[in-house]
């Protein structure tokens, strides 16, 4: 496989391990605050309120795996950035009174936002993090939300130094990552601007059952024309196959393909290659054919055309012909 493919490969890996280890943590914390709103400081409000974070923190990846297997993790990451500050902002209105402490929730939102999104949208997420923070200031003493959290003045101080030490635990999370996928790229750049190949920390641990589990994808697929079927997805043949999503999208990636909708676009250009050289186009349409093939849309096809055969589905169809005279 194409060294620089790899390299990719290991740096969406380390994305989504970061984002799964940031889910997870972030619903544990969730849910300990839950624990002490409920049981110890007793306002329930504010511990719904926790409840109902770690809930859509924990399952979020499990519902979007099943209903949208082909949204890509940038759009899921860009997603959680813009609803997350929003989500803060109603609990530093809620401790206002009591605490500004509570803005220490908004540092890892650019952080991540460089990490994932790159220098551009870090810098965008910078700025609205900040424009949420002045929103917050501004309103703190308008929005009347009243608690009981005055009579806690003691608990209060230590909710504030969970607050910090969760705070730090969060950005090491993400700095610690942060250098691990810098290394890569920095060896990507090496590589390109020196022509040598340096050694990839692709886990080991995958790769011998990779390729086994790639080949009956491969049958299922193939065997089955699934790719004709604009709603098949990855769930789908994770059923099928009584596979994990994760391990079948990692025997994917370690493949060369990015995700899986690239690994089906592939087998549904290849079937629109071939209709369209058995086709009498005079008589049928190129809609027909990319439809046959599984595609919902002329814009989705004619963009994994280009990606794969690199010139517009007009200018194949036109060079076919040239040869075909």
């Amino acid at each position: 496989m194409d060294h620089t493919v790899l390299r990719e490969q290991e740096i969406l890996r380390l994305k989504e391990e970061l984002s799964i280890r940031y889910n997870y943590l972030m619903g544990g914390i969730l849910l300990l605050f839950t624990f002490i709103y409920f049981f110890i400081v007793k306002e329930k409000l504010f511990g719904y309120y926790c409840l109902s974070g770690a809930i859509a923190l924990l399952s979020h990846v499990y519902l979007l795996n099943t209903f949208f297997p082909s949204l890509s993790l940038e759009k899921r990451v860009r997603g959680y950035l813009i609803v997350a500050p929003i989500y803060i902002y109603f609990i530093i209105l809620y401790f206002w009174k009591c605490s500004i402490f509570q803005f220490c929730w908004l540092v890892p939102v650019p952080l991540g936002a460089y990490i994932f999104l790159g220098k551009k949208e870090g810098s965008f997420f910078s700025v609205y993090t900040l424009f949420i923070a002045v929103v917050a200031i501004f309103t703190g003493d308008i929005v009347p939300i009243h608690t009981r959290i005055k009579s806690y003045e003691n608990i209060f101080r230590y909710n504030d130094l969970l607050s910090f030490g969760f705070n730090i635990v969060i950005v090491y999370l993400l700095i610690y990552y942060k250098d691990k996928i810098r290394e890569q790229e920095l060896l990507s750049i090496i590589e390109k601007r020196k022509r040598i190949t340096l050694p990839i920390t692709v886990d080991e641990k995958e790769m011998p059952f990779a390729k086994p589990l790639f080949e009956k994808i491969e049958n299922e697929i193939v065997a089955n024309k699934h790719f004709t079927n604009p709603e098949f997805n990855i769930s789908m043949l994770s059923t099928i196959l009584k596979v994990s999503n994760n391990y079948i999208s990692k025997s994917i990636r370690l493949q060369g393909y990015s995700n899986f909708s690239t690994y089906i676009n592939s087998y549904r250009i290849d079937y629109v290659k071939s209709l369209i050289s058995k086709s009498n186009l005079e008589k049928v349409t190129l809609m027909y054919i990319y439809t046959e093939a599984g595609f919902t849309n002329q814009s989705t096809f004619n963009k994994a055309f280009k990606q794969f055969v690199g010139m517009t589905p007009s200018e194949y169809i036109q060079i076919q012909n040239t040869e075909n005279k």
